[in-house]
């Protein structure tokens, strides 16, 4: 049986292939943002989470798209900001967004549920 057919494999690719490009991006990412600098929900969706979620990447909701996001339209944004910051599924924690604040990792979520 051809090993890319398995089922296991495939997300381990998909998976692998998210990764590679987090790190990639997160060079350029990181030096256009120092920690001291204040970003609002819109700057911390462009810079971090629209990689996966512009696609729905992994699986991630799509921005903008209300069928896509499902019952997660249901939890708090307390919630959803926690899952933002521990990581869940396919997204890695803190959106690979290291340098961000919690506050900022809110407004990113409000930004985006702004957009439902």
């Amino acid at each position: 049986m051809n090993i890319f057919l398995d089922y296991k494999n495939v997300n381990f690719i998909k998976l692998s292939l998210i990764f590679f490009l987090f790190i990639f991006f997160s060079e350029a990412v990181l030096t256009q943002n120092s920690s001291s600098e204040i970003r609002n929900g819109k700057n911390v969706y462009e810079i971090s989470c629209s990689v996966c979620h512009q696609a729905g990447l992994a699986g991630a909701p799509i921005f903008g798209n209300s069928s896509s996001w499902g019952e997660r339209k249901n939890k708090t944004l307390e919630e959803l900001t926690h899952s933002v910051k521990n990581g869940l599924r396919g997204m890695p924690a803190m959106g690979l967004c290291m340098n961000c604040t919690s506050s900022e990792l809110e407004e990113a979520v409000q930004y985006m549920l702004d957009a439902l």
